[in-house]
């Protein structure tokens, strides 16, 4: 039974599903009528990078039209890296917010 495999054992099955799909879709001249996709979204990724190398830190900024979704504080160090949400009262989400002001500005 489907409902008792989980998601990492069904993705594979299901993507090619899914591909047989679009392929179909892709080749019929009706195609814009038949596109499955129940939403577009698009979101951003602004890197600002601190320092590089070992060790490396950097800003990941999600966003888009609506302002800031998340913002990740990444640190590396040769072959290891950690991530970290960045609170909304954080000075780093400041930071961000600044960054992107003067981006569109």
């Amino acid at each position: 039974m489907t409902q008792d495999k989980k998601c990492s054992e069904r993705i594979y099955e299901e993507m090619l599903s899914r591909e047989e799909d679009i392929k179909a879709m892709l080749e019929s001249d009706e195609w814009g009528e038949n596109d499955p996709a129940l939403s577009i979204d698009t979101k951003k990724i602004t890197t600002v990078c601190f320092s590089w190398g070992g060790p490396a830190d950097y800003l990941e900024i999600t966003h888009d039209e609506s302002g800031i979704d998340s913002v990740v504080y990444r640190f590396s160090d040769w072959f290891d890296t950690a991530t970290r949400t960045v609170e909304q009262d954080s000075p780093l989400y400041d930071y961000a917010r600044n960054v992107l002001e003067m981006i569109y500005a």
